[in-house]
């Protein structure tokens, strides 16, 4: 009975392994893949006297390495005026990350670094005011991507933005989001 209950073990080992094989070798990330994906959160500003307000973001992202990529993005955030939450100033961001990633198998923590312009615009009762103003800023990122599938996964990410001020106005902030990405 012993001897019949190690083989079955065995055998049942050996199928388990055989199964994950063809996903081992095919590990997500890997070199030369690339992934799409989109963040919603909120944008906590640095400037005194302003509120948070939405944050969105959309990226395409190509791997490297297995562990390293670069992500081109453009993001979207409009933090609110306290005093009158109809006035806020819209920041939209195009730029590039150098990101690392630590695997774990279902979660992969990362971290990275990047640069981009900043368009910031003034917006009074929701309508444009003044001219709108072009920025070089860098940004610091962090989070954790949580895999559901080989090719998809649910992830949040932290990221402060550091801009140059613009009519003593500090564009600077932290961007917490969530959102989704998929692999290809």
């Amino acid at each position: 009975m012993a001897n019949t209950t190690t083989r079955l073990i065995t055998l049942c080992v050996a199928l388990v392994v055989c199964a994950a094989a063809p996903a081992w070798a095919q590990r997500t990330p890997h070199t030369d893949m690339s992934a799409i994906g989109g963040d919603v959160g909120v944008f906590v500003p640095a400037q005194d006297g302003m509120t948070t307000g939405p944050s969105l973001e959309g990226f395409f992202e190509h791997y490297l390495s297995a562990r390293d990529s670069i992500r081109a993005n453009v993001g979207w955030s409009n933090p609110k005026v306290e005093r009158e939450t109809s006035d806020s100033t819209r920041q939209v961001r195009v730029g590039g990350d150098l990101i690392h990633n630590w695997e774990g198998g279902s979660i992969h923590p990362f971290a990275g670094v990047g640069l981009g312009a900043y368009f910031i615009q003034a917006k009074d009762n929701g309508q444009t005011i003044g001219d709108s103003r072009t920025r070089l800023g860098g940004n610091l990122l962090a989070g954790v991507e949580f895999f559901t599938s080989n090719r998809f996964s649910v992830k949040g990410e932290g990221r402060y933005h550091i801009v140059s001020k613009v009519d003593g106005y500090n564009p600077s902030g932290l961007a917490l989001t969530i959102g989704v990405k998929s692999y290809f």
